[in-house]
């Protein structure tokens, strides 16, 4: 694959690792990774690019060539897994700035809401996480 699609989540939370094991049972485009943000795939991608945002803060998606972070990742991965979830392009109506002030407040809180940590152990198991 020249140039794949891949999230990359922070391995170590069970909130992204769950949107992780959602996306890839979710993808109907067959066409979307995941890795961990510790992964080489990750420090590799990095490397092209002058400013990366920090996965530790956000989602980030690689596609075609560039970086999508915050509420356009998710509204992009969205609508790249073919699925009924493409519904949520109709947010791109909504300014950035105040998507992106929702999704800061589940980020920042996205360790507090759920607890369990066999999700992430579930992800590490799938064809589709690329180390």
């Amino acid at each position: 694959m020249l140039n794949p699609t891949i999230v990359f989540i922070d391995d170590e939370c069970i909130f992204c690792n769950f949107w992780g094991k959602y996306i890839l049972k979710n993808d109907k485009s067959d066409s979307i990774l995941i890795s961990p943000s510790t992964s080489n795939v990750f420090k590799e991608t990095k490397k092209k690019f002058k400013l990366f945002p920090n996965p530790k803060e956000t989602i980030i998606l690689y596609h075609n060539g560039q970086i999508y972070s915050k509420s356009l990742a998710v509204i992009k991965i969205s609508v790249l897994m073919k699925n009924w979830q493409s519904i949520m392009s109709v947010s791109y109506i909504i300014p950035n700035f105040i998507r992106d002030f929702f999704y800061d407040i589940i980020s920042r809180n996205r360790k507090s809401i759920m607890s369990d940590s066999c999700v992430i152990d579930e992800l590490k198991r799938k064809d589709k996480y690329v180390v």
